[in-house]
């Protein structure tokens, strides 16, 4: 049970700020999270003149792990195997909620997050629906139940506009209790303090102002929380995934930082001035130099003239620099580096594996977290939509390979195990064309027909000894 004055604790507000930190650097909004060196902004009258220049790295991270956990939906596995009724209800849980292509979004947010949760309801028609709910209107408690609370400004005390500063914050809270086999949910408005700390509860009836719903509602028989947290890989010490921005922060930062360096030394040097001797003709009749830029020389040096330039060797080693952060990085996140910087890819799909092993068992463990989530997902489906999953049922997931295959190199493959005797030609024909049981042996026919057609023997009127 909520107690005023103790939540949200300083752990949980310290873990929102570090998720919207995570938020900007996906939105790209790095200036927020990852600040510019004093040396550099006091080049600037204005912070605002500075050309901060961020790099997207954050949110390619995150969009490469949600493709590679995806992969291809066409050649995914995605079924139901049991009595009809659990097909049904799979089929129709599947296609109410898209969840074959949400895969790819959920994914993305497990790698920005470090974590992504997914809530199972019932809605008026009696749908099961799964809902994505932020990270920060998380809070799983040391007991066992799990409070979703959002923050809102109150605007029912006052019949004067005011500015969102001006009305009260207030808390809403929903908290997911299991009792034995029943779930109970508390609603809850509370007022709070400037750090957004709750104090008083409103009561029930701020509650039906304010959302329009039950105060209290139970959820019977399901046995467990409608609630799945993902984690992208092994739980931290705080109870959940770590961000695939975690460990990379610094270097992302340094990039932002070099590049803007740079851009700053070009603004400044990139327009170089001429230089030239000192003539009465450069000026105007009142005395003033005239309008372009140069620098006077003395009459008694060398009367050339020639333009100045700043000659850095440092833009140069910065480049070398980047690019070893680039390399920090990828190494880190095993995000390839032409993924990161757009250079070519290796050509040969075995050349490609080896150089993508790291992403390859990164990508594996996320499937199997997701996986594991999204079975635990349909079986509270089946118990909220009273339908009874078989002790042999199952719901099998399989992905598609991450990489694309080389036709060339399977065919060998599964040549060289037929004439070593260690598959058949059926099945090696399967796992190379994805046959279905009847296309299978239409093909077979097929050969064989050709085969006679050609002057082999035909097996059917083969002599009997």
């Amino acid at each position: 049970m909520l107690q005023k004055n103790k939540f949200p604790s300083k752990t949980e507000l310290t873990r929102i700020k570090t998720l919207g930190k995570f938020e900007d650097l996906y939105d790209n909004n790095q200036r927020a999270v990852l600040p510019l060196h004093d040396l550099i902004l006091k080049q600037y009258e204005a912070s605002g003149d500075v050309p901060y220049l961020a790099h997207a790295i954050p949110s390619k991270i995150s969009d490469f792990y949600g493709d590679f956990v995806q992969g291809d939906v066409d050649r995914m596995t995605f079924e139901y195997t049991g009595d009809e009724s659990g097909i049904d209800t799979f089929d129709k849980i599947t296609e109410d909620n898209d969840v074959e292509e949400r895969i790819n979004d959920w994914a993305t947010e497990q790698s920005l997050a470090g974590y992504v949760v997914l809530l199972g309801y019932k809605d008026a028609e009696g749908k099961f629906l799964i809902q994505e709910v932020d990270q920060d209107q998380y809070f799983p408690q040391s007991d066992g139940s799990v409070v979703f609370a959002s923050y809102f400004r109150d605007y029912t005390l006052t019949n004067e506009a005011v500015v969102d500063e001006e009305a009260p914050k207030r808390m809403y809270t929903q908290e997911y209790t299991l009792v034995g086999e029943d779930v109970t949910i508390a609603r809850k408005v509370w007022s709070t303090d400037t750090d957004g700390t709750i104090l008083e509860d409103l009561g029930e009836e701020a509650v039906r102002l304010h959302f329009d719903v039950d105060s209290e509602e139970t959820l019977d028989g399901i046995g467990q929380l409608p609630i799945v947290q993902i984690d992208n890989g092994r739980r931290t010490r705080w109870g959940f995934g770590k961000s695939d921005y975690n460990d990379v922060m610094p270097q992302i930062g340094e990039i932002n930082e070099r590049r803007t360096h740079i851009a700053t030394q070009l603004l400044k040097n990139l327009d170089a001035k001429i230089e030239l001797a000192d003539n009465e003709d450069l000026k105007n009749p009142d005395g003033s130099l005239k309008n372009f830029e140069f620098v006077m020389r003395p009459d008694n040096e060398t009367p050339e003239t020639r333009y100045i330039t700043n000659d850095n060797p440092l833009i140069e080693a910065s480049e070398i620099h980047i690019s070893s952060q680039l390399k920090m990085i990828s190494y880190v996140s095993d995000v390839p580096m032409w993924a990161l910087n757009d250079s070519s890819a290796p050509e040969k799909v075995e050349s490609m594996k080896i150089k993508l092993f790291g992403a390859i068992r990164k990508t594996t463990r996320k499937r199997a977290k997701m996986k594991k989530g999204i079975k635990k997902l349909y079986a509270i489906g089946f118990k909220m939509l009273d339908v009874e999953m078989g002790k042999d049922s199952d719901i099998v997931i399989e992905f598609s390979d991450v990489l694309p295959n080389d036709d060339f190199i399977d065919a060998q493959t599964e040549q060289v195990k037929v004439e070593a005797g260690i598959t058949s030609k059926r099945s090696s024909m399967r796992r190379l064309e994805d046959y279905s049981e009847e296309e299978l042996d239409a093909e077979i026919e097929q050969i064989k027909k050709e085969e006679v057609e050609s002057g082999a023997l035909n097996p059917n009127d083969a002599p009997v000894f």
